[in-house]
């Protein structure tokens, strides 16, 4: 069996792993990936981020050359809903407009002021209705608007981006085109995008990638790419998968009754369903999934270990007027911090609701805090509180994925950063 590579470009960091002809993981590496933010806006440089591919991947070849040269297949996975524009040789040609970017909601309005049964149409044919917010189809109208359109062969989203990069070719799926909200996704597999659905948001559909099934492979790695990689040139790339529908692989939860859990910079619950299903009341909608015939349910809870990181790196490691203990690495104390306070945190508790909040009840506006706090409260009990949280949080969210699916969850596979944290896993 050939060797193969994985590579997942989240929100924060760049990761990939060569895995060996008998599954042995032979090298893995890690590279940063910044964030601009201001205001709405909130871009990264999609140059940067394949210059940050390109380095984690050359880093597995060096370590393990011998499994490099047998690569015969990749995969690419990532976050999603953040778009970048293109040039035919999958070049960017703007920044890329990330997950967390605002600046689609006004157009997206405008959507449902031209149709006054826009609202209704989306969520009949796609799922989820025109509200902007951060979803992919707010940044295709923001990028049709500002960008310069005659350079901009496509939009992709990362995952398609860095599949273009590593072939050339320029495509997307079903699947990997779900946030910008142009499919009918009342049947799965589907090869087209909507006419009405293009109409109604006034998408130019020469600037979007021709899609491919779901499960195709693209093409074979460039070969001057291969070279730069350190990777043979027939290695055949796959189409790409975002990373709730890699959760759900990792965890087991597409072939067993479990369900998948998976806190990174967000918290995502994860399962299958067999139909189409919205409900919006709780911000849960089946998705296509990375295969032909099953839907993926969506559940995102809103940030999680992001919450923790920044009650880490701003509240107990700060760097600032008040003195530096600023640490490269602020999760590296985390399980003796988690550990030096009691279950309950001594009665601290922490709202994590930092960013707003996403499923089981939506609201942008709701904010986060500590409550409880006494005189006695240390910050390894704040610490504690905002671990807690993030279970708190997805506690609140698990009865109504469980009304979703029609069935109870009794295990779940614990997928991402946080899961490597053995006093977060309790």
């Amino acid at each position: 069996m050939a060797a193969a590579l994985g590579i997942d470009v989240g929100s924060t960091n760049v990761k990939a792993v060569l895995i060996d002809g008998d599954g042995r993981i032979r090298a893995s590496s890690a590279r940063v990936l910044h964030t601009e933010v201001g205001g709405d806006v909130v871009t990264q440089d999609a140059a940067q981020l394949w210059a940050q591919v390109e380095a984690a991947v050359q880093e597995l070849a060096r370590e393990a050359p011998d499994a490099a040269a047998a690569v015969g297949s990749i995969g690419v996975c990532s976050q999603y809903s953040s778009i970048v524009p293109v040039d035919a040789r999958g070049t960017p040609v703007g920044p890329l407009v990330m997950w967390q970017d605002r600046r689609g909601t006004e157009p997206s309005f405008e959507i449902m002021s031209r149709h006054p049964d826009a609202f209704e149409r989306w969520v009949e044919l796609h799922g989820i209705p025109p509200v902007g917010g951060g979803l992919a189809l707010g940044h295709l109208l923001v990028l049709e608007r500002r960008f310069d359109r005659e350079a901009t062969a496509a939009y992709l989203e990362v995952m398609d981006y860095v599949v273009a990069r590593l072939t050339g070719t320029i495509g997307a799926t079903q699947h990997s085109m779900f946030m910008s909200q142009l499919c009918d996704n009342r049947t799965l597999g589907t090869t087209r995008y909507d006419p009405d659905l293009l109409s109604m948001a006034g998408v130019s559909p020469e600037r979007l990638p021709p899609l491919v099934p779901v499960g195709a492979t693209v093409g074979t790695v460039r070969a001057d790419v291969a070279e730069v990689l350190g990777l043979p040139a027939r290695a055949e790339v796959s189409v790409g998968t975002n990373d709730t529908s890699t959760d759900a692989v990792a965890t087991g939860a597409l072939s067993s009754d479990r369900c998948g859990l998976a806190i990174g910079t967000t918290s995502v619950l994860v399962d299958t369903i067999e139909t189409k299903r919205v409900d919006l009341d709780h911000e849960i909608l089946s998705m296509p999934g990375p295969f032909i015939d099953q839907y993926l349910v969506w559940a995102e809870n809103g940030l999680g270990g992001r919450v923790v990181q920044q009650v880490l790196a701003s509240l107990i490691q700060a760097d600032d007027a008040l003195g530096a203990d600023g640490r490269e690495r602020p999760f590296a104390l985390l399980d003796a911090a988690v550990a030096a306070s009691p279950a309950g945190a001594n009665g601290a508790m922490c709202l994590p609701w930092f960013q707003g909040s996403l499923a089981p009840r939506s609201d942008p506006s709701m904010r986060g805090g500590f409550l409880n706090v006494s005189l006695e409260t240390s910050r390894t009990d704040l610490v504690r509180a905002a671990v807690e949280a993030t279970a708190h949080n997805l506690r609140w969210l698990l009865p109504h994925v469980e009304v979703f699916i029609e069935r109870p969850i009794a295990d779940a596979g614990f997928v991402g950063g946080a899961a490597r944290s053995d006093q977060w896993c309790q």
